[in-house]
């Protein structure tokens, strides 16, 4: 166990309520914190701004370049996609992580990792992470987080 904090319990319907509130601005800090807590808490990983910046900067980059320069060809945008990459491969590397908690904790792994690329399934992943990520921090503090949404849907809440 490590003497670093614990993370922030943020149950899977406030992620989503401030998510939608805000645009997504409140998604991505979330994406950002979560890397910085884990990171804290496991003593190594990515930090926040390493898991986010290279994908905002590789979305919008190309894309502002592309529309506000007219000397940039059209085909030029197309680099977001290493941005998309890129934020899946630190969806990927934080599944694992959230999984290696559990297995370190002596409990079942909750995520199939490889529902990433998987359309549909690459939502449902996400959505099991933030559940379990919540009910992980909330066990090593000895609280209980109720998440009446993750609770009453099964598929996103069950660890069978």
């Amino acid at each position: 166990m490590s003497s670093q904090p614990f993370g922030q319990p943020r149950p899977l319907w406030r992620v989503i309520l401030l998510s939608v509130v805000t645009l997504m601005l409140y998604y991505g800090w979330y994406k950002w914190i979560i890397q910085e807590e884990l990171r804290r808490y496991n003593g190594y990983g990515w930090s926040g701004t390493l898991s986010l910046a290279p994908f905002v900067l590789g979305v919008t980059v190309p894309q502002a370049l592309r529309i506000f320069d007219p000397d940039v060809p059209g085909w030029f945008g197309w680099f977001s996609l290493l941005g998309i990459v890129w934020i899946y491969i630190v969806q990927f590397k934080l599944y694992k992580t959230v999984n290696e908690l559990y297995r370190q904790a002596g409990m079942k792994e909750p995520l199939v990792v490889w529902w990433l690329f998987i359309p549909g399934l690459n939502l449902i992943v996400g959505l099991r992470q933030i559940h379990f990520l919540t009910q992980f921090w909330a066990k090593k503090q000895g609280i209980t987080v109720n998440d009446a949404l993750a609770e009453n849907i099964p598929f996103l809440s069950v660890n069978a």
